[in-house]
């Protein structure tokens, strides 16, 4: 099933950059974003091979590398990863995506952070715990 055809395109760009801004928001929490940081979000991007719906979403997140998605603001980050969630809810009520389908993307999008965080070479920090704390309560 194309996935796409349930959103409008303005939709799918905010589904397909929320791995992104998970790993920005993460990322950007110590003030520096490292460039090992972002190894963790590509290999989960690359190897997911879980909810066809997930799957379809990073495989598209790989082929959208707009220099937009890479530098943003870390609230405009944290609106969009809540839209995207949100647009995944609204979908579950009137299109018919699993009921799974939301767990499961936040796993990842969760799985994303707390790999971007131990792969900063300072390790887990303050801020960086804190940023991941914030999104496990918005995605319960």
């Amino acid at each position: 099933m194309d996935y796409r055809t349930l959103f409008s395109s303005e939709e799918w760009d905010i589904l397909r950059a929320a791995p992104f801004n998970v790993q920005v928001l993460v990322s950007q929490a110590d003030d520096e974003r490292e460039l090992d940081e972002i190894g963790p979000l590509l290999d989960i991007l690359i190897s997911y091979d879980g909810d066809p719906f997930v799957k379809e979403v990073f495989r598209d997140s790989l082929e959208a590398t707009e220099e937009t998605r890479l530098i943003k603001d870390t609230r405009d980050a944290l609106n969009e990863v809540s839209s995207a969630v949100n647009l995944i809810k609204k979908n579950i009520e009137t299109n018919g995506l699993g009921e799974d389908t939301l767990d499961i993307f936040c796993a990842q999008l969760l799985e994303i952070a707390e790999q971007t965080a131990t792969a900063d070479l300072e390790g887990l920090e303050k801020e960086e715990e804190s940023i991941i704390n914030l999104l496990k309560k918005k995605f319960s």
